[in-house]
C-alpha cells in the first residue's frame, strides 16, 4: 500500500530578497491563470492547454490528483483552489541534477523552483526541515512530487509562498489484534485512550496539554486584545499577536507529540485506532454558547485529529472514526445520569467516569470494530487543505 506524508514550507514574501519577491508576483499570475483553466476543465472535461507553462502544470496536476471525477467534485462542489504541481527531485549527497521542476538540495539546504517560465526561485531549508526530510528517507520514503501556491496566512493575513513536498512509501498494513480507542474531549479534560482486546481493557491513560499555561496565555491575550481595540496602540497589538503565536506553537507541539504517542501505541499493540470524535454541531454550539472564552481554544482538536489519521496511514495502522456512547449504560443500554466530576450513573447500578464508558462500549462491540477500515487518501487530503 502506498502512503504519503507532506512537509509544507512557508515563506513570507516580505522577508524574501527583492528579486525573489518579484518572481513570486509573476508566479501568482500563472497560478491565477492555471486555476481558471482548472475550473473550466473540471466543468467541461476539456483538453489540457497547449501553451507553457500551463500545459506542464496541467499534466502534473492531473497526475497528482489521479482522477477527473475527484477533481470535478472538489473544484466545482467545494471551490478547490488547486496548487501548481511540479515533478521533483531530492538530492541527499552528490546526485546529478535531472532538471525537475522542484529541486530539493539537502547538502546546500535549499529548494529551487523551476519550469514555471520566470527563472529559478531559490528558497532556504531550515535545519528542522532537513531533519524531517532525512527521517522520512530513513523510513524508506521518496520525494514523489511538489506543490507550490501563493496565499495569505490564516493567522495574520501575511502574503506567503507555500511549498509542499510530498513523500511516498510502500507500507504493509498492520493486521489488528486489538483496538486503541481514542476519545476526543475538550483538551482540558484530555484525550483519553484505552487499549482493548476481547473481553477487557489492557491499558488506559489521558493525554492533555499544559492546561494552566494555556489558560494563562488565553487570559493575557484577552486583556491585550481589549487594550488593543480601545487604545489602538501598535505595541500592545504586536504583543497580543506574539502571545497568540506562542499559544499556537505550544498547542501545535503538544498535538504533534500526542499524535506520535497514539500511533506508537497502535503499532506496539498491533491495534486498530477507533477515534470517538464529537459531533461538529455540538462543538459549534459550545463555542457559540456560554463556554468561557479562556477555554474555547481547548475545543480546537481538528488538527490533532488529522495528525493522528495521517500518521496512522503512514505507519499502516488502521484508523476509523466511530461514535461511542459516553452517557448510555454499557450494561443495560439505559440513559445514565451525569453527576459532578464527569461521572455517570445508571439506574441498574453501573457507575463510572464518563471518559471510561466509550472503552467499555468498544469491549462490547469488539468484533464489529476490529474489522479493518479503509484508509483516507492523503494526497487528496493534502490538496484539499490548501
Amino acid at each position: 500500500m502506498k502512503t504519503y506524508r507532506t512537509l509544507v514550507l512557508k515563506y513570507r514574501v516580505e522577508k524574501l530578497p527583492p528579486e525573489a519577491a518579484e518572481k513570486i508576483a509573476q508566479l501568482l499570475k500563472i497560478q491565477q491563470e492555471f486555476r481558471r483553466w482548472a475550473e473550466e476543465w473540471a466543468r467541461s472535461g476539456g483538453k489540457t492547454p497547449e501553451q507553457r507553462p500551463l500545459k506542464y502544470f496541467a499534466n502534473e496536476f492531473i497526475h497528482a490528483a489521479r482522477a477527473l471525477e475527484w477533481l470535478k467534485d472538489r473544484v466545482i462542489k467545494r471551490g478547490l483552489r488547486p496548487p501548481l504541481v511540479f515533478d521533483a527531485q531530492l538530492r541527499l549527497d552528490s546526485e546529478r541534477d535531472v532538471s525537475r521542476g522542484v529541486f530539493v538540495d539537502v547538502p546546500r539546504r535549499e529548494v529551487r523552483i523551476r519550469k514555471w517560465g520566470g527563472g529559478t526561485i531559490v528558497l532556504p531549508l531550515s535545519r528542522k526541515n532537513v531533519e524531517w526530510i532525512k527521517e522520512r528517507v530513513e523510513e524508506g520514503a521518496a520525494l514523489a512530487f511538489a506543490m507550490a501556491w501563493v496565499g495569505r496566512s490564516r493567522r495574520n493575513g501575511a502574503v506567503a509562498l507555500y511549498v509542499a513536498l510530498v513523500f511516498r512509501r510502500e507500507v504493509k498494513p498492520i493486521q489488528p489484534r486489538r483496538l486503541l480507542v481514542v476519545d476526543f474531549n475538550a483538551l482540558h479534560n484530555g484525550v483519553v485512550y484505552a487499549v482493548v482486546e476481547e473481553g477487557r481493557v489492557l491499558r488506559k491513560g489521558v493525554l492533555r496539554p499544559d492546561v494552566i499555561k494555556v489558560l494563562q496565555l488565553q487570559q493575557q491575550i484577552a486583556r491585550l486584545d481589549a487594550a488593543c481595540a480601545q487604545r489602538e496602540d501598535d505595541a500592545i497589538c504586536r504583543q497580543a499577536a506574539a502571545l497568540k503565536s506562542r499559544l499556537w506553537r505550544l498547542l501545535r507541539q503538544w498535538e504533534d507529540e500526542t499524535a506520535k504517542k497514539i500511533v506508537q501505541l497502535a503499532m506496539q499493540y498491533k491495534a486498530s485506532i477507533i477515534a470517538d470524535v464529537p459531533d461538529d454541531n455540538s462543538i459549534r454550539q459550545l463555542k457559540e454558547g456560554n463556554y468561557s472564552a479562556e477555554k474555547k481554544a481547548m475545543l480546537n482538536f481538528g488538527r490533532l485529529r488529522r495528525r493522528i489519521r495521517e500518521l496512522a496511514e503512514w505507519h499502516g495502522a488502521p484508523y476509523r472514526e466511530e461514535r461511542l456512547y459516553s452517557t448510555v449504560c454499557p450494561l443495560c443500554g439505559g440513559k445514565m445520569e451525569e453527576m459532578p466530576d464527569r461521572r455517570v450513573k445508571c439506574r441498574c447500578g453501573f457507575t463510572a467516569h464518563r471518559d471510561e464508558v466509550p472503552a467499555l462500549w468498544a469491549v462490547k462491540r469488539y468484533k464489529e470494530l476490529l474489522q479493518t477500515p479503509s484508509f483516507s487518501n492523503l494526497i487528496l487530503a493534502a490538496v484539499e487543505s490548501i
